[in-house]
């Protein structure tokens, strides 16, 4: 055989190329959806812990006000200490021993409701769901 009848084949046929990339896309198949999970998941982590923030700040100015929520108090506890977006403080509960406030994780609003008789704290989304404790 002549050397110029032997061909070198260099790279890839489009066969492996195109088979390459519908495996890649079957796999990200799989994996898109598991990652906007996830996406959701630290979205909700991310509001329960800014509530915790709010429900810290609100519980050092229940201390500072002899066992009471006093909303003015509260809204400014919460302006210094915290970094939450746009927080409101709505209304205080029975004698001042329990107080809401609203504010916004990732652009969707939530509710904190804490209770100080209870030593506890609930969080739900704007479409009035539980996301803490679950």
């Amino acid at each position: 055989m002549n050397n110029k009848n032997i061909r070198k084949l260099k790279g890839f046929t489009l066969i492996e190329l195109l088979l390459v990339v519908s495996i890649i896309l079957i796999l990200m198949g799989f994996l898109v959806p598991k990652f906007s999970s996830y996406e959701n998941k630290v979205k909700s982590t991310k509001a329960v812990n800014t509530a915790k923030q709010l429900q810290t700040a609100a519980v050092a100015s229940y201390g500072d006000n002899n066992g009471k929520f006093l909303k003015e108090d509260v809204q400014k506890c919460i302006d210094e200490l915290t970094s939450a977006q746009e927080p409101k403080v709505l209304d205080n509960g029975l004698e001042g021993q329990s107080i809401s406030i609203n504010y916004k994780s990732d652009d969707k609003d939530y509710t904190v409701y804490i209770d100080a008789l209870e030593n506890n704290y609930t969080v739900k989304d704007q479409n009035g769901s539980q996301i803490y404790p679950k």
